[in-house]
């Protein structure tokens, strides 16, 4: 399993940006043969081109091709329906592709070791225990996962942009040290759709339906940052809409609620509703 070797470091709205702007003209920017140029372009030095790469290939904006990188379909849907980068739904898009990419880890672990419920200050080495707990983590040494870690709850402090949207909240208290929780985000319909639709593609492709309790195992109420019942109740008054009828339906059982995926429920398609119709949900 592929880490986000991010060097301890979080990534820019800047660099996300100038990067894919460069890339579009030159595939080998991150080669060892185009450092120095790509250290000029990007304003970076030779960690930092590493943790840029790292971050753009765990978001599947970019992907390798060989010894060159090219910009996936899901970059160019990014840079064409938000140029400068500046909507909350292009950073909720970002966020959940992360969640299912192939190199999701420690990102997704680190989510998924959160309380959804009552949303309580969880303890930094706590959550650092139970990522690697994670049988796939188990391999790295300690000092490996912090240091990634490290990188990712920087993306959520200060003016990043998934800062912005309070996925999550960090405090340090004075000898004690570090202290996390969910945050509490405007999660819209369309980012709801859209988290659905990756989960089904790559955990549930084979099927027609999942149990409510399935969907919560595989993480999606901590990755949407939202309560068990709250992301229920959502789901059920999405299916009641007329328009998205073909893309889900919601089934309510005794002790066993049900979801129903429709032929439209597709990330392709419900990306570009995301980024085309999600209203901003900045905080």
């Amino acid at each position: 399993m592929a880490l986000i070797d991010n060097q301890g470091e979080p990534i820019s709205r800047w660099w996300v940006m100038k990067s894919i702007e460069v890339l579009e003209k030159q595939k080998n920017l991150f080669s060892s043969a185009q450092m120095r140029q790509a250290r000029v372009e990007l304003i970076a030095g030779a960690n930092r081109l590493k943790t840029i790469k790292s971050w753009l290939l765990a978001a599947q904006i970019i992907e390798g091709c060989g010894r060159e990188h090219v910009i996936t379909d899901f970059g160019k849907a990014i840079i064409a329906n938000d140029p400068h980068l500046e909507k909350a739904s292009t950073w909720w898009a970002f966020h959940l592709s992360i969640c299912f990419s192939k190199r999701k880890e420690p990102y997704a672990r680190f989510f998924i070791s959160l309380e959804p419920i009552a949303k309580d200050w969880m303890p930094w080495e706590k959550i650092i225990k139970q990522v690697r707990a994670k049988a796939e983590l188990q391999n790295y040494e300690k000092k490996v996962i912090e240091y990634c870690l490290s990188g990712i709850r920087r993306m959520f402090v200060g003016d990043r942009p998934l800062a912005e949207l309070g996925l999550i909240e960090s405090r340090k208290v004075r000898g004690q040290g570090i202290y996390v929780r969910l945050g509490e985000p405007l999660v819209s319909d369309e980012v709801i759709r859209h988290a659905l639709a990756l989960m089904r593609f790559h955990h549930f492709r084979n099927r027609i339906s999942v149990d409510f309790s399935e969907l919560l195992n595989a993480g999606l109420d901590r990755f949407l940052c939202l309560s068990p019942d709250t992301l229920r109740t959502k789901l059920r008054g999405i299916s009641r809409m007329e328009r998205w009828q073909n893309e889900l339906s919601f089934t309510e059982a005794a002790n066993l609620d049900s979801i129903a995926f429709g032929e439209n429920l597709i990330p392709k398609k419900t990306l570009l509703v995301l980024l085309q119709e999600s209203q901003d949900t900045w905080l």
